[in-house]
């Protein structure tokens, strides 16, 4: 009996590597929406500090200078914060691309595990009926 051959194998690999490039996809827009998050993070501890020395500085330039940074840090901060908007939207958008892709890929995946276990019940199917007549004819060359 010939070997098996899943007949949708090429689409099947087409689908393997589409699931892998929005795989790809998904784990860059998470890796950008983590870098902002960090960014955010170290602003939060800027402005922590700058608050700090604040409260210590005793001029007024050093008090302006301070009070003009930590504008800075917010207005930074709500640029920031959009963009994580952003990201987070994209993230969204790649995983449900993603999860498309392999439920597509899943498909295919199923429909060649079940083709295989067809073709492994006709193959024992036939290596018995064949394990029969070498069976019977072995029994009537012995009679």
């Amino acid at each position: 009996m010939k070997a098996f051959k899943f007949s949708l194998q090429k689409i099947l690999d087409l689908r393997l590597f589409a699931e892998e490039q929005a795989k790809l996809a998904l784990a860059a827009a998470i890796s950008e929406s983590d870098r902002i998050k960090n960014l955010l993070k170290e602003i939060a501890v800027k402005r922590v500090e700058a608050n700090k020395e604040r409260s210590v500085c005793t001029d007024i330039t050093g008090h302006i200078a301070i009070e003009n940074y930590i504008n800075r840090l917010d207005i930074r901060k709500e640029e920031l914060l959009e963009e994580l908007a952003s990201a987070e939207l994209v993230v969204e958008e790649k995983r449900a691309a993603f999860n498309e892709a392999m439920k597509q890929r899943k498909v295919l995946s199923n429909l060649k595990d079940k083709k295989y276990e067809e073709y492994k019940k006709q193959y024992n199917k036939t290596m018995e009926i064949e394990l029969d007549d070498m069976n019977q004819a072995r029994f009537q060359s012995v009679e």
